[in-house]
């Protein structure tokens, strides 16, 4: 999966929002909303990783979140990202 051009994250207040910089702005009302973990999972796919290699490194730096539910909580970010057009 890869991020499409033209979309940003930035951190506001408590969480992150991605947003449109480009054609994608007149097709696109609105942001999306991350928070920290989502993030993770953001700059996880901007590195070209895969979800399961997101979900071990949320696991390993979230106490408490075994691997079934971290690559569940990235599957959902995954398919929000796909159903906003901002992955691929």
């Amino acid at each position: 999966m890869k991020l499409n051009e033209g979309w940003v994250l930035t951190k506001l207040q408590d969480e992150y929002v991605a947003v449109p910089i480009d054609a994608n702005a007149c097709d696109f009302s609105g942001v999306v909303r991350l928070n920290e973990s989502g993030r993770d999972i953001w700059e996880g796919l901007a590195q070209g990783l895969t979800e399961d290699a997101i979900a071990r490194l949320i696991v390993q730096k979230y106490d408490g979140v075994d691997l079934e539910g971290a690559l569940r909580d990235v599957r959902e970010v995954t398919d929000k990202l796909v159903s906003e057009g901002i992955l691929k």
